[in-house]
This record gives C-alpha cells, structure tokens and sequence, in this order.
C-alpha cells in the first residue's frame, strides 16, 4: 500500500499528485506504486517517496473506439 503520512492508497483509487495531475491507482506493493494518468499516461513510482492526495474528481470517460464495417470485395464482372 502507498503510504503517504500515514494515509493508505490501494488500487483503483483516485488520487491527485502535484506534477502529474490526477489519476487512478493500478498497482502498488511495498516497493512500488504505479498510476495511470489522466493526461500524462501511466508512471511508476517509489511508494515509500511518492506525494499522493485522495480525490473525488472522477475519471475521465474514455470514448469508445468507432470501427469500420467491414465490407466484402466483389468482383468485377467481365462483359
């Protein structure tokens, strides 16, 4: 668990760190701590040194991805 003065984090929590901006836990063990930015994509820190804060500003909604439909080749008829 990152510890940050005596405060607990575990994975999937929001926190708000004061260079990357906020952010949602993945995962943290004793030697590490690892969070997926909300703008600057996933870092991994030092548990026992990073400075985190708890939010409650929530994720950001991710787009879903459009797809094209496939559309099937057909072939040219020869007159």
């Amino acid at each position: 668990m990152a510890k940050n003065s005596g405060i607990t984090f575990s994975a999937n929590e929001r926190i708000n760190h004061s260079i990357y901006g906020f952010g949602t836990i993945s995962e943290v063990n004793d030697l590490h701590t690892t969070i997926e930015f909300d703008q600057n994509g996933r870092k991994k820190f030092v548990t026992s040194m990073v400075q985190l804060e708890r939010t409650s500003v929530p994720a950001p909604v991710v787009p879903t991805r459009r797809t094209r439909s496939k559309t099937t080749k057909t072939k040219a008829k020869d007159n």
